[in-house]
């Protein structure tokens, strides 16, 4: 915060890259935002949307602009949440959408807009489920030097902490014994 009151004061507004999906919990950094605006702290948001690319076995039976229109549809619904909190703040904001691997993406358009900290609202999941699926904020955070701050919410469901982790216990023993 230190950082972003020291900008603030020089006239120049904090840059602060979010990337946003469709989920509720990546909306937590423009709540933190909006707080931060409202001390008095000069911001710029740039919002992020990352469209992953099409298989190859996909993308042979469909044309490139129906594939573009596609992400484009996919982007405008997976920000129109963020835009519509950002729309009720001061904050100025611009948003982007982009195509490719998440943490890729998120890096280079953070080095690319000079960016003086990425924000990404993450939801909480079992250390298992993140082995399977990694973090795509580790990913980020592997990817570039700005800082990355990361705002958790909510909590791992039922299903996720017990059901699935019984389940593939039971599957292994199962398995185990009929050989």
């Amino acid at each position: 915060r230190r950082r972003a009151a020291r900008r603030s004061k020089g006239g120049n507004a904090m840059k602060v890259l979010v990337p946003v999906d469709a989920s509720a919990v990546a909306l937590a950094p423009i709540v933190h935002l909006q707080a931060l605006g409202l001390s008095g702290v000069e911001i710029e948001v740039l919002l992020l949307n990352v469209q992953p690319r099409f298989h190859r076995h996909v993308a042979q039976f469909s044309s490139r602009r129906a594939r573009d229109l596609l992400r484009q549809e996919r982007s405008q619904l997976a920000m129109a949440r963020a835009i519509e909190a950002l729309s009720h703040t001061r904050l100025r904001w611009r948003a982007f959408a982009e195509v490719g691997r998440p943490a890729e993406r998120i890096a280079a358009v953070a080095e690319r807009e000079q960016v003086d900290e990425i924000m990404m609202g993450v939801g909480r999941h079992p250390q298992w489920l993140r082995w399977i699926n990694p973090s795509i904020a580790q990913g980020v955070m592997a990817r570039t030097d700005i800082p990355v701050s990361v705002l958790a919410r909510g909590q791992a469901g039922v299903l996720e902490r017990y059901a699935l982790p019984a389940g593939v216990a039971g599957l292994a023993a199962l398995l185990l014994t009929s050989e």
